[in-house]
């Protein structure tokens, strides 16, 4: 099951692919792609490590106990070997889960880069308000302005009003059963990203306007979203169309896109 998870998320192997195959086809525009640490891919890689050191661990054990007889005389003493069982099929879902996340941030990106080559795109920037940071999944910048994108993977269909803390996601189960859970109202999610962005940028005497996207990349997903003012575009094919053919509020010159740039370039190596 791991091994089929590594080759379905491979953040380097899809965008690797992506360039190759637009190479091949002579595509020569290309937004220009800068780099953050993927902290998805990150988070998966230490706890699906920390899940299977454990399961390991609680194989070897139970070989023990089986196979060589170990004497196991008080219940208590198995008390170690249960924890372990629960805290390896802990990390081994939360890594999972953090992969499917990184999935739908590369297919994001690959989207992204199909913008032309005087745009950039920036992914993992983390910004920094009055003592408050929060890492962004993408950013656009080029002559439409700047954009935050907030990329999300969930599949099913899910509703939410742009005011509410959670939006609900509703599923249908392997076995048919259908069933709901509650998921972080991105819309909000990326307004703060856009709100501290362009105070940050602001201090640093840029005053450009930012705009925020929220992106559903899963093919499965419906999504209904109630009074949003935050375009909430469902697909990736979408996202460079939109920043293509939306009607923005400023239009950045060469210099103003250069300045912003190495704002956000700083920003990614701290």
């Amino acid at each position: 099951m791991l091994r089929h998870l590594e080759s379905e998320v491979n953040v380097s192997g899809d965008l690797s692919h992506e360039i190759k195959s637009r190479e091949h086809k002579g595509v020569k525009g290309m937004a220009q792609f800068h780099k953050g640490r993927n902290n998805l891919s990150g988070k998966a890689n230490r706890s699906l490590f920390a899940g299977i050191i454990l399961l390991v661990l609680v194989c070897m054990s139970f070989y023990l106990i089986f196979v060589h007889k170990l004497q196991v005389n008080q219940w208590y003493y198995l008390a170690p070997l249960i924890i372990a069982i629960v805290l390896s099929s802990y990390y081994i879902r939360r890594g999972v889960i953090f992969r499917f996340g990184a999935k739908g941030e590369t297919i994001g990106l690959v989207e992204a880069l199909h913008l032309p080559e005087d745009y950039h795109v920036f992914t993992n920037v983390s910004i920094s308000y009055q003592n408050y940071s929060q890492e962004t999944d993408l950013i656009i910048v080029g002559m439409k302005g700047v954009y935050v994108v907030e990329v999300k993977n969930h599949n099913g269909y899910i509703v939410g009003d742009a005011q509410d803390t959670e939006w609900t996601q509703h599923k249908v189960g392997r076995g048919g059963g259908k069933y709901s859970k509650k998921m972080v109202n991105p819309v909000k999610q990326v307004k703060g990203q856009v709100y501290k962005l362009s105070k940050f940028l602001k201090e640093q005497g840029i005053n450009v306007w930012v705009e925020g996207i929220v992106l559903f990349t899963n093919e499965a997903v419906h999504v209904k979203a109630h009074n949003s003012s935050v375009p909430v575009l469902v697909h990736d094919n979408q996202l460079s169309h939109y920043i293509l053919t939306c009607k923005n509020r400023q239009y950045l010159n060469k210099t103003l896109i250069h300045k912003v740039v190495e704002i956000l370039s700083s920003l990614q190596k701290k």
